[in-house]
């Protein structure tokens, strides 16, 4: 299950603007690579939506059926709130229940016809 939890509003390099709701998934404990301690976070993701930010703040607790779930892209660089620049090769994305299962009997339809 994920929750919107908020909205923001972007601009493109066209100047044309459009609403993003943000998306938040369950608690999890992760454990610290560095530390070894765990700690709870939830993942979060961002999806285009048609709404304008009246209807997006009525969205805000609204659950959806689903998962965020983490996938390699290209290497880029993301600065931190510190100032820091870091490089990253992952994004996370909602993926709407059963929508999964369905991408993965695809591929191995595909995988099938070439065989």
């Amino acid at each position: 299950m994920v929750t919107v939890q908020g909205f923001r509003t972007v601009e493109t390099e066209e100047g044309d603007t459009y609403v993003r709701l943000i998306l938040g998934g369950d608690l999890e404990m992760v454990k610290s690579e560095n530390t070894g301690n765990f700690y709870a976070t939830t993942r979060r993701a961002s999806i285009s939506c048609t709404f304008d930010e009246k209807v997006a703040e009525a969205m805000i607790g609204k659950e959806l059926d689903g998962t965020i779930n983490k996938i390699k892209v290209e290497p880029y660089e993301y600065t931190l709130d510190s100032g820091e620049k870091i490089s990253i090769a992952h994004r996370w994305v909602f993926t709407p229940e059963g929508e999964a299962a369905i991408v993965e009997l695809q591929k191995k339809t595909s995988k099938a016809k070439a065989a």
